[in-house]
Formats: structure tokens, sequence, C-alpha cells
């Protein structure tokens, strides 16, 4: 259930909205802070892709919420013409953002997408950990692992939610706080690599614009694709039941940043023998990840085991792909001190 937060002029109020709401201005001072204190000249993009992204990310979260959810809303219409109420799919976010940030690009109020799209890598972040506490005030978000010790029946481990067909009070894993201490945690390593003093370079930087942005989309693709498993509530496919959309997203963007990364590294050195030996430990790693969703959805009791060696493969493919990434840096860099 949600929890109504106040009553204003009959309509009723709740905790998540606001949550979520504040999410989003704290996005958007994040974002202009960042960009002020990087001292961006062409302050006129930033501004524009500001309320565009906010307008982007709000129908575009509403549209994949409709497209798994249909039974929720009327019609979709009424799904995009009444936003004020209903869910949304934070998958949105990251829609709204790119499309923002392409218009701008466009209109020529920016030379450089990928430093555009720097600033609001931890601004999203941010914006992230502090829509998620909203959730503590209803009944999404939550995990499938019901917590029998009493000593976790407790933040971050735990909360307590109503089972909607028994009245009972459930105490489920806090997948909402597990992701928002998450983006907490990437929003500080971007704040801090941004303020760490940085190897002057004689070449053109436009190779280095965006790399925080991937930094951030591809970690936080990663946990999205643990997290998303633990959750009851996660937006399957219409086609079935059990594969959940973000996990398809999460995984493909995570897959798309390593084949960029190994693309970079062999235009600019080559093809080496440990390349393939890199994407071969990076489609490892992912393989595992994808047998290990399929085996904890088939034995609901394995959990610790599951997800312990999902994590095992998670990290094996992000160790592969900062692998291939640090290859293709070198090499460029190399070729920037030659001229």
């Amino acid at each position: 259930m949600e929890k109504v937060a106040f009553i204003f002029q009959g309509h009723m109020v709740f905790w998540r909205q606001l949550f979520s709401l504040l999410g989003a201005l704290t996005g958007v001072v994040s974002a202009l802070a960042v960009a002020l204190g990087r001292r961006r000249r062409k302050m006129a993009g930033v501004l524009l892709a500001l309320p565009l992204a906010m307008i982007f990310s709000l129908y575009a979260a509403r549209l994949i919420h409709w497209y798994c959810r249909p039974e929720s809303y009327e019609s979709l219409s009424a799904a995009l013409l009444r936003p004020q109420s209903g869910e949304f799919s934070l998958t949105g976010l990251f829609v709204g953002v790119f499309l923002a940030v392409l218009l701008v690009r466009l209109l020529r109020l920016t030379d450089d997408a990928g430093a555009m799209l720097d600033v609001f890598a931890p601004a999203m972040a941010l914006g992230i950990a502090v829509g998620k506490i909203g959730n503590y005030f209803s009944a999404a978000d939550y995990g499938k692992i019901l917590v029998a010790d009493a000593a976790l029946r407790r933040l971050p481990f735990a909360a307590a939610v109503i089972n909607p067909s028994s009245g009972a009070v459930e105490w489920r894993f806090a997948t909402f706080c597990a992701q928002g201490l998450w983006a907490a945690f990437l929003c500080l390593l971007l704040l801090l690599r941004a303020a760490l003093p940085k190897r002057r370079v004689p070449v053109r930087e436009s190779w280095r614009s965006g790399e925080d942005f991937l930094l951030f989309l591809s970690l936080y693709c990663l946990g999205q694709i643990l997290f998303d498993s633990t959750r009851y509530d996660a937006l399957f496919l219409r086609s079935n039941g059990f594969v959940s959309l973000e996990q398809i997203l999460c995984c493909a963007v995570s897959v798309a940043i390593t084949a960029l990364y190994a693309v970079r590294a062999v235009q600019h050195r080559g093809l080496r023998p440990v390349d393939p030996l890199c994407w071969l430990l990076s489609l490892g790693g992912m393989g595992l990840v994808g047998y290990m969703e399929y085996y904890v959805q088939r034995h609901g009791d394995a959990y610790i085991f599951a997800y312990g060696l999902m994590s095992c493969g998670l990290l094996l493919y992000f160790a592969a792909q900062r692998v291939i990434r640090a290859a293709s840096s070198r090499k460029m860099c190399r070729n920037g001190l030659d001229r």
C-alpha cells in the first residue's frame, strides 16, 4: 500500500511521489553544479537539456511501464496523459537523457555530447539515490527474499511490507535500499574521479568525452542486473512472465559498451592475442550471470548460492571490460604523446 504524505484540495499526495520529485530536483541542481564546476562555456546547452531530459524521461518511463503493465491503465493515452498517477520505469530516465542530449547536439548548442553526458552522470546517480527513498513508503521494489533472522529485520537489509493477499506483515529484502546505496556510491565515485588531477596528454580530448558516463552506465547496469533479479515486482516482457525487461536492456547496454572499447582497441593498436581472451572472459562472466538467473528462478531457496555466483560473474565481466578499455586508452595516450 502507498502511504499518503498529505491531502491537497482533495488530491492525495504520496510519499513516493514526493521523493521522486525531490530526486528529480536534486538531479537538476547537481547537474548545474557539476557544469559550473567544470567551467563549461556553453551553459545554454545544459540549461536546455535539463528540462528536455525531465520531460522525455517522464514519458519514456511511463511508456515502458505501460508496455510491461498494460492492465494498470485504461489505455495508452490515459497512461501518457495522466503522469501524476501510476508508476514508472527507471529505464526511462536514461532514454530521456539520451534523447535530450541528442536534440541539443542536433541544434548545435554543444559540440561535445560526451562531455554533456559526463555532466549528467553524477546528477543521475544522486537523483536515483534520493528517489529510491520513496519506495520505503510503498510496496514497490522489494525483494523476493523473505528475511527470517530478526537481527536482519532492519534497513539496509530488510523492510516490512503488507502482503496484499493475506494482509500479513512480511519482512523482505530491501531491494530499493540496495539500489539507492549503489547509486549513491556511484555518485561519490564519479565526483572523486572528477576531482582527481588528470595527467595532461597533448592530444585531442574528444575520445575522453563520455568516459565518466560510460563508467557510470556500465556499473549501474551491472548492479541493476543483480538487483532486478531480487525483485518480486520486476517489469517482465509481455510474452512471458519471467524475463525482466530491465535486465535484458542492462545486459545489452553492458555488452555494447564492452564492444565499443574492443573496437577502439583494435582500431588503434591492432588485434593482439590477449584480446580474444578478454572477450571470452567477458562473455563467460555474462553467461554465468544468465545461467544463475535461470537457476534462481527454478530453485527459489538457493538465493545465497545463486546470487553469490551471479556477483562473481558480474565482477569477472567488469574486470575484463576494464582491461579492454585500459589497453585502448594506453595506446591512444601514446599516440598523442608521439604527436
